[in-house]
């Protein structure tokens, strides 16, 4: 499991060793890609009221609204991000430093480990189709995901926003 910079100010994205890229990369990617949309939906057609064609353009279309907003508020002097992502529990209302963080656009997911105020580190995303995140196996991979890079990011020794540019640059 490595960190890296992403093509976005201040976000960071792991990049996992079976994959060969990060984490940002492939969410995007995938959100794009029609044939990989068309066997999502396929497999989740019970999960749609809609037709796999009007749910790929769906998902197209929420991507490049999702991929402007992060870019605009990563780019704001100071940035923004905060305001795009949000605690994961809908229960919690505190906000803390490497806490698990969700940034949200109706059906698209994009996972994160909050580092302080403004640095985040994506540790994958996902199409999200039902209430909880056990519902289907692409979300409960998902949480499994973001359990594992806040247990590593501990294990380094990452606490905050310091001691992770210490540690990873």
């Amino acid at each position: 499991m490595k960190i890296i910079d992403t093509f976005v100010p201040c976000l960071y994205a792991f990049k996992y060793p079976e994959n060969d890229i990060d984490e940002l990369e492939r969410v995007f990617d995938d959100w794009s890609d029609t044939e990989f949309l068309f066997d999502f939906f396929e497999d989740n057609k019970s999960d749609i009221k809609i037709s796999i064609e009007e749910a790929i353009e769906k998902v197209i279309d929420e991507a490049n609204f999702l991929r402007e907003k992060l870019l605009k508020l990563a780019n704001s002097k100071p940035n923004q991000l905060n305001q795009l992502f949000k605690n994961l529990s809908n229960f919690e209302y505190t906000d803390q430093d490497l806490s698990k963080q969700k940034a949200r656009n109706r059906w698209l997911r994009l996972y994160a480990i909050k580092i302080d105020m403004n640095n985040y580190v994506i540790t994958g995303g996902t199409i999200k189709l039902t209430q909880l995140m056990q519902d289907r196996p692409h979300t409960y991979k998902e949480l499994i995901k973001i359990n594992r890079c806040r247990d590593y990011l501990k294990e380094m020794g990452i606490y905050d926003a310091d001691s992770f540019h210490e540690i990873i640059f």
